[in-house]
């Protein structure tokens, strides 16, 4: 059957996100400690780190909903640190807003932009992800038809509710979705379990865990791609 429907994952699928995560930590740390001192005192970029996980231990809601999670730990730590509720809820805005706009500035993969745009042109193209990427920030919004995320379906992959988001969206069926990224369980798995066609794009070189299914098809570079999913036409 036909493709009609592409979906995508976003991190280490069109840009490498470790380094993005890196430097956008750092410059939140930045952020809090240039907006309030006391929490240079109180804690290290370490210990801040441990303070998250205490917030997830106490909020497991919040696990995979990772702009919530972020917030409410920034809240809590500005609490810690003696400001009252309002200030801290300003005060976490705004260092969240240093946050994003790091996490937002990425370098794409190459032949990402040029993949995206020649595809645009024949299929309808969701993005589907864990993370907590801006795509009008980013600044390919226009790409897309529709994003996803876990900040906005009930929960994350490997669970099928994006992938089902997704195709209601569209108004297709699995078999006419074919779906991109990196992950070997929470992309490749999760969208063979539905029934969709699959790709993993393997631009990191990583080994495929033995203990999986195969994707039907494997990338190593993004120019691979448009072809390949042409190729169902």
């Amino acid at each position: 059957m036909a493709i009609k429907l592409v979906t995508f994952d976003l991190d280490n699928t069109l840009w490498h996100t470790d380094p993005v995560i890196a430097r956008a930590d750092k410059i939140q740390w930045q952020s809090i400690v240039s907006n309030c001192p006391e929490a240079g005192l109180l804690f290290t970029p370490e210990s801040f780190s441990k303070f998250k996980l205490d917030i997830i231990q106490e909020n497991p809601s919040l696990r995979h909903k990772l702009s919530s999670l972020r917030l409410e730990t920034l809240f809590q730590l500005f609490i810690q640190c003696g400001l009252d509720k309002p200030q801290a809820q300003q005060l976490s805005q705004q260092v969240f807003a240093d946050f994003l706009r790091a996490r937002n500035t990425v370098e794409f993969f190459p032949g990402a932009l040029a993949m995206l745009e020649a595809l645009q042109q024949e299929f309808h193209i969701i993005a589907l992800s864990n993370g907590n990427s801006d795509l009008k920030e980013i600044g390919i919004n226009h790409l897309f038809n529709a994003h996803f995320h876990a900040e906005n379906v009930a929960l994350p992959k490997p669970h099928k509710d994006m992938f089902i988001a997704a195709l209601e969206h569209s108004g297709v069926s699995a078999s006419e979705c074919i779906h991109i990224g990196d992950h070997p369980d929470q992309d490749i798995v999760a969208a063979k379990q539905l029934g969709m066609k699959t790709i993993w794009a393997n631009i990191l070189q990583h080994h495929w865990p033995s203990s999986l299914p195969l994707a039907d098809h494997e990338i190593n570079h993004l120019d691979q791609l448009s072809a390949l999913i042409k190729s169902y036409q």
